[in-house]
């Protein structure tokens, strides 16, 4: 990967950290730079105690919402999301005509042959602190014209950058609005910017006691146990 391509993906992950509307749609034209695919799904998850994956929200370009709406029907057969629930970071480059020949898992292939698929790239990434997957599957219907080794490095490379700097991060910041009342967003950011529980209670014409409160339950709530644990939080 050249310098040029470099400052671009730099400048992709500002954009998404940014939650910048443009964002999946010029990382996908940026991804399309070096990988030749004519559809995609960009999903976002959580993995179960079992190993399973289940999906909160999935975007499609490219094919028909029934390649979604049908999956369930031979998830239980196909290799490659077991694969990816057990590593969701390796990156899967499929040829459908080779990897579901085995009459098992013919199944499979007639599905995605159904819906013009005839080579695939998955690649996910697990965000710690939101305990959420991500992933993007990139399509190519030729049947004869697999991805190639420059394409598949380039996905084993870039796939995760931009993943991260996406959607996870917007959820991310939403379920924080959800998760704090007004008041406990106010004490935290003070918190975590160096304030202690007294100056907090000076600024906010608030008694300490309720400062205190107040910062047991955003503990509580986040899941943190330290102002350093908050401050990473809020940033993230």
């Amino acid at each position: 990967m050249g310098a040029g391509e470099m400052l671009e993906l730099l400048d992709l992950m500002q954009l998404g950290r940014a939650a910048n509307p443009v964002f999946r749609r010029r990382a996908l034209a940026w991804l399309g730079s070096g990988i030749e695919f004519d559809g995609w799904v960009w999903g976002s998850g959580r993995r179960l105690p079992d190993g399973s994956v289940v999906i909160d929200d999935a975007r499609l370009e490219g094919r028909s919402p029934a390649l979604l709406a049908e999956f369930g029907e031979v998830a239980a057969l196909d290799p490659v999301s077991r694969r990816f629930a057990l590593e969701p970071r390796r990156l899967q480059n499929v040829c459908v005509s080779r990897d579901y020949a085995a009459p098992r898992l013919r199944p499979v292939g007639d599905y995605l042959r159904r819906h013009r698929i005839g080579q695939l790239m998955l690649c996910g990434v697990t965000h710690p602190l939101q305990g959420r997957l991500s992933w993007l599957t990139l399509y190519r219907a030729a049947e004869d014209r697999p991805f190639d080794a420059d394409e598949a490095r380039f996905a084993e490379f870039a796939l995760p950058f931009v993943l991260m700097a996406g959607e996870p991060c917007d959820a991310s910041r939403e379920r924080l609005s959800e998760q704090l009342t007004p008041r406990e967003r106010e004490v935290a950011s003070a918190y975590a910017a160096g304030a202690d529980y007294k100056r907090i209670a000076r600024d906010m014409a608030l008694a300490p006691a309720t400062v205190r409160s107040h910062l047991l339950k955003i503990f509580r709530k986040l899941g943190v146990h330290s102002k350093i644990e908050l401050r990473q939080r809020l940033v993230d």
